[in-house]
């Protein structure tokens, strides 16, 4: 049976498991509240185009009965280390393949469920669109040339300067370094890494001055909801994809990919799948919060569409809390399912 069909098994069980209580004892499946009395301390990534499925979750959570603080905003290294020592309890915004390495790492305290967005995002490396047309920039390989390279270099080294993945991220460094060494761009390619959301905003700056921008970036993000995929930005393809052996295994090229000149397209990296990571010892204990982890589904399209308001305008905390009480109010009875298949679990 497929993730999909088990899914949809779950929830009608749980829906009829549900109007069965209400009608053999009314209110009870409102008033069972499986996660009375505990605090849950949760943390998302110090990049918020996802926070909003954090907030989703955590509402979801305190319908069951739990306390949820705050969530801690921290890099992703450092989620997983407090995870795994129960100082924080879970973080949705978890990314596989980019964070397998951290999940290796924590594997005997840290789980990943879900996912709770199949597919995530797209990623890979863009260049904008007025360069690589009057350049004909049309794969990662262009950049082995010196000319080429030189048109992105912001140090005059000659190099050009590519915006990378932030340092912590070792999972999505690993392949762009993978990239740089198999392709033969170390010569003339810089990977630069630093906090990736404000090399990215400086890339955005850049774009809007007229001067060449290359980065890795996925979609949606904040940059690529501005710069859009096809108007301002486009993909760039690989002509031989060089990917770790497990990645090399699943790749395929992707169909339908906007800014990209090829359809299929290689744009030489994994699409992402987002889970939620959970403390184990914690989840064990708690099984209306795992089945409801298990349970929740969000789409790509949920997310983009959230990012736009975010860019115009609607960022601030409150902003985020309203959109997430927007999206459950919009899905109410497929989340109700979800919480009564929680519910179920605990008893």
């Amino acid at each position: 049976m497929t993730r999909h069909n088990r899914k949809s098994y779950a929830r009608a069980l749980a829906a009829g498991v549900s109007a069965l209580l209400a009608v053999t004892a009314p209110g009870f499946a409102q008033d069972a509240l499986p996660g009375e009395g505990q605090t849950l301390q949760p943390a998302r990534p110090n990049w918020d185009s996802f926070w909003f499925g954090q907030k989703i979750v955590d509402l979801g959570l305190e319908e069951l009965g739990y306390e949820v603080k705050n969530p801690m905003t921290l890099g992703s290294s450092a989620i997983f280390t407090s995870i795994a020592r129960n100082d924080i309890q879970y973080s949705v915004d978890t990314i596989l393949p980019n964070h397998s390495a951290f999940y290796e790492e924590t594997k005997d305290d840290v789980m990943p469920v879900g996912p709770i967005m199949d597919p995530g995002t797209v990623q890979g490396y863009m260049v904008d669109k007025k360069t690589a047309e009057e350049y004909d920039i049309r794969y990662l390989e262009d950049l082995k040339d010196p000319e080429i390279a030189a048109l992105f270099d912001q140090d005059g080294d000659g190099k050009a300067d590519m915006v990378g993945p932030s340092v912590g991220w070792t999972g999505s460094s690993a392949v762009a370094m993978k990239h740089m060494a198999d392709l033969g761009l170390e010569d003339t390619v810089r990977v630069v890494q630093g906090e990736y959301t404000a090399l990215a905003a400086d890339a955005v700056g850049r774009y809007s001055s007229g001067d060449p921008i290359f980065l890795y970036t996925w979609y949606p993000n904040p940059t690529t909801m501005k710069l859009k995929p096809g108007e301002d930005l486009v993909w760039l393809e690989l002509k031989d994809v060089s990917l770790p052996d497990d990645q090399m295994k699943k790749y395929q090229p992707l169909a339908d990919v906007d800014g990209c000149r090829s359809n299929p397209c290689d744009v030489g990296w994994l699409p992402t799948v987002y889970y939620i990571a959970v403390n184990k010892e914690w989840a064990a204990e708690n099984p209306a919060a795992l089945e409801f982890f298990n349970q929740i589904e969000m789409t790509l399209v949920d997310r983009a569409e959230q990012n736009v308001k975010m860019l115009n305008g609607e960022g601030r905390e409150e902003d985020i809390a309203r959109h997430a009480e927007e999206w459950i109010a919009a899905h109410r009875e497929e989340f109700d399912t979800w919480l009564a298949a929680a519910r179920a679990a605990a008893e």
